[in-house]
């Protein structure tokens, strides 16, 4: 759940020196944020499961809520990989494609899936938990990035921030795929969150079952 043009910035970079403890912790939690949003989900569902409640089937398209759930998950996911092909990781300020819509479409199609998971669970607390909590930490490492890339790319990036939305789009790209690359898409290992979200997929299908 990378943003798309923080990795443009060197690994070095991210690193705020002689912050006060509340920036600490904020950093400590940011830099641990997939982590704790898994966390999160496993504590959740294991909550529901104790409970009794039960997911929505992803096989049943008659199902309204099944239907936006799965609809959620896969546009997330398409949007993502979208992302991953384009990115231009450590080379330069990517603003094309779908970084010319909204500045952070990574984490924009992570919160699609987490959303769509939410819906096929059914537990209102959930949704509160991820649109809360989950949301207001990787806000936090938006604006910790911005703070990064406006020192590195200056007027650039101000350029950008003025054109580009951070997270909600007001227009359509004009090309698209022109940039995607096959290559690009396999080197940001973005295969693997494909694998994980269609396991967690079929995981809920056995739990419903079960």
């Amino acid at each position: 759940m990378t943003s798309a043009t923080m990795s443009a910035v060197p690994a070095t970079r991210l690193a705020e020196p002689q912050l006060g403890p509340w920036s600490r912790l904020a950093a400590y939690l940011v830099r641990r944020r997939v982590r704790i949003t898994v966390a999160a989900f496993i504590i959740m569902m294991v909550e529901d499961v104790v409970t009794g409640v039960k997911p929505h089937s992803i096989f049943t398209p008659s199902d309204p809520k099944s239907l936006a759930g799965c609809l959620l998950i896969f546009a997330g996911l398409a949007i993502r990989s979208w992302s991953a092909g384009i990115l231009k990781k450590t080379r330069e300020l990517t603003t094309t494609g779908p970084y010319a819509v909204i500045r952070n479409p990574l984490y924009f199609g992570s919160f699609m899936i987490m959303s769509g998971f939410c819906m096929l669970i059914d537990d209102v607390e959930n949704i509160f938990i991820v649109l809360g909590p989950i949301a207001g930490l990787y806000f936090l490492q938006v604006l910790h990035e911005e703070r990064i890339l406006s020192d590195l790319y200056g007027t650039r990036w101000s350029d950008y921030v003025r054109r580009v939305p951070r997270l909600f789009p007001r227009s359509l790209p004009k090309s698209p795929f022109a940039t995607w690359e096959h290559s690009q898409w396999l080197g940001s290992r973005e295969y693997r969150g494909l694998s994980a979200t269609l396991l967690g997929m079929l995981a809920l299908e056995f739990w419903r079952l079960h």
